[in-house]
């Protein structure tokens, strides 16, 4: 059997002071093919032959594909990984951005040959480090390395590049509490007479969101066609099937959850999607960058100038700050205050359980003392009633 050990390169025999450090490897000819793999998990020279077996195995039923077996990292990331996310995650643009953290770790190391130890060492390096913006990265910005890493794992092994996936077997971060972050009445008067000047292109999308609860990337990607101004209902195709709009209605096509949902709008946010689709046609963006001057660069350097005129602390960063993403709470917690059943808040979120919408209706003080006060309030006298004989 061409089994052996190698460390840093070299092979090894039983007698070397750093036998138990070296890891097995396989090396054969067979059928045209020429396997130099290392044996992943294998600890005994019987492991290591096993592993041998079923590689010739596979070749002898033609099943052994050279590429898959030895595919690196950065290959299978570039080649598979980020081409799938790009057509099946609306979150892409982040993992494009995490990918490359990952492929300078991991690089061009073969899939087959990463474990579950580097890949703890390598959550080791994110915990405590210092994220661009200065601060120490949190646990749950660590998990979403972890999450990734082992999503691209998980496809690999759905495609045969590797037997199993190493990151299940590597805890994550503890979290901290979810923000409860949202704008109070006053803030949100103070940032709409802010709204003014050369930033005046960010109100109509500051009162949709907040009167929807649209995430910024369900807001830019929101079409004149799935908004429904008219007295009568009116379909869109969605994913092979007619999604009904009824009348002051409009449509998200497309959710985190993968799934359309419908929102009614009040007359503010109608009033401020009539004045944003203003000569709009059929198919365009409500939000177009070329006629209302509005996208993610310029809602975030916007947002940031308007909160600092209306004196509002704007940041996830700085205690107290408020984010884009707020308004969505915004939303959801004035809902809450007006006593809307929490199902119903989950359904206008798109959320897929009550339990992460618990993170974004919060309770407001004035929400919380009331329902307090109804202890204090005085009970009625119990009057008792004669009983008639008989």
């Amino acid at each position: 059997m061409a089994v052996f050990k190698r460390y840093r390169g070299k092979r090894i025999s039983p007698s070397d002071p750093d036998w138990q450090k070296a890891r097995w490897w396989m090396e054969f000819r067979l059928r045209g093919h020429y396997v130099l793999e290392s044996v992943v998990g294998a600890r005994t020279k019987a492991q290591a032959e096993r592993a041998e077996n079923t590689v010739r195995e596979e070749i002898y039923d033609g099943r052994y594909n050279k590429k898959i077996a030895t595919a690196k990292f950065s290959d299978f990331v570039d080649e598979q990984f980020l081409p799938w996310a790009k057509g099946n995650k609306l979150s892409y643009a982040d993992d494009e951005r995490r990918c490359k953290l990952l492929k300078d770790v991991f690089g061009n190391q073969p899939m087959r040959d990463i474990t579950p130890l580097q890949i703890e060492r390598f959550k080791l390096s994110l915990v405590g480090k210092k994220t661009r913006r200065g601060t120490p990265r949190a646990g749950a910005t660590v998990n979403r390395y972890l999450a990734l890493l082992s999503k691209i794992f998980s496809i690999a092994c759905d495609n045969g590049f590797v037997d199993s996936n190493p990151s299940k077997r590597v805890r994550k971060e503890k979290e901290g509490g979810k923000r409860e972050r949202y704008l109070t009445f006053d803030e949100e008067s103070r940032l709409m007479e802010a709204l003014t000047g050369d930033i005046d292109y960010l109100r109509p999308a500051v009162t949709v969101s907040v009167g929807t609860g649209l995430r910024k990337s369900e807001l830019l990607r929101l079409e004149v066609d799935h908004v429904n101004f008219g007295n009568a209902s009116k379909f869109c195709a969605v994913n092979g099937r007619d999604v009904e709009i009824p009348p002051n209605w409009l449509l998200v096509v497309k959710s985190k959850n993968r799934k359309p949902r419908i929102i009614p709008m009040n007359s503010m946010v109608r009033g401020a999607l009539s004045d944003a689709i203003q000569d709009a046609k059929g198919g365009e963006l409500v939000f177009s960058p070329s006629r209302s001057g509005v996208d993610s660069e310029t809602i975030r350097s916007g947002f940031a100038s308007a909160c600092k005129k209306a004196e509002i602390t704007c940041g996830q960063t700085k205690a107290g700050g408020i984010t884009w993403h707020d308004l969505r709470h915004t939303f959801a917690t004035r809902l809450r205050g007006e006593r809307v059943h929490e199902l119903d808040i989950m359904q206008l979120l798109g959320h897929s359980s009550l339990g992460v919408t618990a993170g974004y209706a919060h309770g407001t003080p004035t929400v919380i003392q009331s329902a307090v006060d109804k202890l204090a309030e005085p009970r009625g006298e119990v009057v008792e009633f004669a009983r008639r004989a008989g």
